[in-house]
């Protein structure tokens, strides 16, 4: 048996032991997030959990069993990307290899995924499908003009600058009060943001690439930042119910909450960024993670691992 099957069988075992099913749990929501948001009653974390699991047996051409999984779980809930992991690409891919795949199947993905023709092309998995099924460029072009369409470009380039503010701050080694200031802003301007739009996610303003023109558009280092200089309390408030409605990124609240142990001297509970020791109890982590749709630390070890490759 070859060292890249005892990998996943291991991280298999770690997946079935902490979510053996997924369930349907209902949540209300306490905070205004504005109208960005898919539902305000289905429960994202089992999701997550499971996309996990998915992954892992895409990775390792499983695809009849990926396909089985992520069918079942979007016939509740939409789409929603995890850590490292495209799930609307996984589902495509799997279907396409276990099942009979259409071409609106393919179409229904580029609504999804695509705001970068050149991205699209050079997906070569997705390439031989759009040329299977008679999907030319000229179509891929026109749903990508039509996804842009319906994104917030102005807070886009927002977004991007307060991401450019937050480094250029520091890089400048301007003084601590003008990085407070600075931090203090975003802070003030992300609230706004929920409170209107709900949080801005890819639905809202796109991925990294639109068409041909990239965005640093990611929040994670910003929420570190907030920790300590923002408003900590109305985010470590509001983030979980985001979370749990598939609006935001687990990542985001991992990594506000991790600096801020940090910075108190208190355990850390998620260890996205901050590496861990011996003596942690790895599985008090895993259980920490588990509970806001985060991966295992095994499987964040797997695909690291996957991707260095």
């Amino acid at each position: 048996m070859n060292v890249f099957k005892v990998h996943f069988i291991l991280l298999m075992s770690f997946i079935s032991c902490r979510n053996n099913h997924v369930h349907s749990v209902q949540t209300k929501q306490t905070e205004d997030i504005g109208n960005n948001h898919f539902s305000k009653e289905v429960n994202y974390i089992p999701y997550y959990n499971e996309i996990y699991k998915a992954d892992s047996l895409y990775i390792t051409k499983n695809y009849k069993e990926t396909y089985e999984i992520l069918d079942r779980l979007l016939k509740t809930y939409k789409p929603v990307d995890g850590w490292f992991v495209n799930v609307s690409r996984n589902y495509l891919i799997s279907k396409s290899k276990a099942s009979t795949i259409e071409r609106e199947d393919v179409e229904n993905y580029l609504r999804e995924k695509a705001y970068d023709v050149n991205a699209v092309l050079k997906d070569k998995s997705i390439a031989e499908l759009l040329e299977k099924l008679n999907i030319s460029k000229d179509d891929v072009e026109k749903i990508v003009k039509e996804n842009v369409s319906k994104i917030n470009l102005p807070l886009r380039s927002e977004l991007n600058k307060m991401n450019i503010d937050d480094q250029d701050v520091r890089n400048r080694l301007n003084t601590e009060d003008s990085i407070k200031k600075v931090d203090r802003r975003h802070s003030e301007r992300l609230k706004e943001i929920i409170k209107i739009y709900g949080f801005p996610n890819k639905n809202l303003i796109g991925g990294y690439m639109v068409q041909g023109k990239s965005a640093d558009v990611s929040l994670s280092v910003i929420f570190n930042h907030l920790s300590y200089n923002g408003d900590y309390e109305y985010f470590k408030r509001t983030l979980p119910n985001l979370v749990k409605n598939g609006t935001c990124d687990p990542f985001n609240y991992a990594m506000m909450e991790d600096r801020k142990n940090e910075i108190n001297n208190k355990p850390i509970d998620y260890h996205v960024i901050i590496a861990i020791d011996e003596n942690v109890d790895k599985k008090k982590i895993n259980t920490n993670r588990r509970a806001i749709g985060l991966p295992s630390l095994e499987y964040q070890e797997f695909k690291k691992k996957l991707m260095s490759n």
